[in-house]
């Protein structure tokens, strides 16, 4: 398998986030928790109703950040939930019913165990699905569920944050994994270089000091 890409300009998310959204709302949903907040597609299908909901009652209310300690690695990370976030996940959960049960999955399948409980949509399936609709778009690939993530990394990359930063923030072992993780182009890291030029004003201070 092909290692995958981040989705990188704006408007091809936005095309993707959209087409997405007229599929299917849950789709959509986890599409947009990993864009917007850079979690594994594990952590995304591991999410509840009952992890963005603030207080106990019936009321929908959406917490200000949520904690997230990585199934893959253990590493924790608080989120914070902006308003536009919120607004979504409101509607989200609200879409789902009166009666939705808290520990109900965030990203619900339409499918349930084999107890008739709810499940969240598999793995595999947000996968296909992802890859169907950027295939449909013509956003350059490989595309799959990776790619949320990477894409949070180049944009906030692209957005003028520091490698070490995303680094810190993903856990990574080194500012080389991160630039190698997010894709970001070589050409970011020669500029570090071509912003410093101080061997051609050293050479005319030389010729001209020898000149005098």
């Amino acid at each position: 398998m092909r290692k995958t890409v981040p989705i990188r300009t704006q408007p091809e998310i936005q095309s993707f986030l959209k087409r997405l959204r007229e599929w299917n709302q849950n789709y959509y949903m986890g599409a947009l928790i990993g864009i917007q907040w850079g979690i594994r597609c594990s952590d995304i299908l591991a999410l509840t109703v009952d992890d963005v909901l603030a207080g106990t009652g019936k009321r929908v209310q959406i917490i200000d950040r949520i904690e997230i300690k990585e199934i893959k690695t253990g590493h924790e990370r608080t989120i914070l939930i902006t308003d536009d976030m919120k607004d979504e996940l409101y509607m989200h959960i609200k879409g789902m019913g009166k009666n939705v049960d808290r520990n109900c999955p965030l990203v619900l399948s339409r499918n349930r165990n084999e107890f008739g409980e709810c499940k969240p949509i598999s793995r595999q399936r947000l996968w296909a699905v992802l890859k169907q609709v950027a295939d449909e778009l013509g956003i350059k690939g490989p595309i799959g569920t990776h790619s949320l993530r990477k894409t949070w990394a180049f944009q906030v990359w692209q957005k003028g944050v520091r490698i070490d930063v995303i680094q810190k923030e993903f856990g990574h072992a080194s500012v080389a994994t991160t630039h190698r993780y997010a894709c970001i182009p070589d050409e970011s890291r020669d500029a570090l270089y071509e912003k410093i030029n101080f061997a051609r004003t050293s050479r005319r201070k030389s010729t001209s000091n020898r000149n005098g």
